[in-house]
């Protein structure tokens, strides 16, 4: 009896230590997983921090180019009237622009639609083929 006894003692021993290693080798895993997480968070601030800056001076470029397109016409007709044709101008486009927005959401709204209802009938027709 006592030889089985060491025999399950040795068992419990060797399964104690793979769940002691199993256990350490998923810390260890989960770590690795967090520290390469935390290195491409960081790497996407970064780039958001970049994209930020960008667009902050695209915004100031936008502005130092209306200021010179608004110059540049107040010398032919007068300064109310530069500031006038550029806000036509900008509404114009952003009414364009609004337009061809507003109608690739119909389009694409149409088509998920369209897909969404053909995931349903052939669910349908794949449940009554099954039942």
């Amino acid at each position: 009896m006592s030889g089985t006894t060491s025999r399950e003692q040795t068992i419990a021993e060797h399964v104690r230590g793979l769940s002691e290693e199993s256990a350490a080798l998923v810390r260890e895993q989960a770590r690795l997983i967090r520290d390469d997480l935390t290195a491409e968070v960081r790497r996407l601030g970064v780039a958001g921090g970049m994209l930020g800056g960008a667009g902050l001076l695209a915004v100031g470029s936008f502005g130092a180019l209306t200021a010179g397109l608004v110059g540049a016409i107040a010398s032919r007709s007068g300064p109310g009237r530069a500031g006038f044709a550029v806000a036509l101008l900008y509404g114009g486009g952003a009414a364009a622009l609004a337009v061809a927005g507003r109608e690739e959401i119909r389009r694409s709204a149409a088509e998920a639609a369209d897909t969404l209802n053909r995931d349903v009938q052939a669910a349908a027709d794949g449940a009554r083929s099954a039942g």
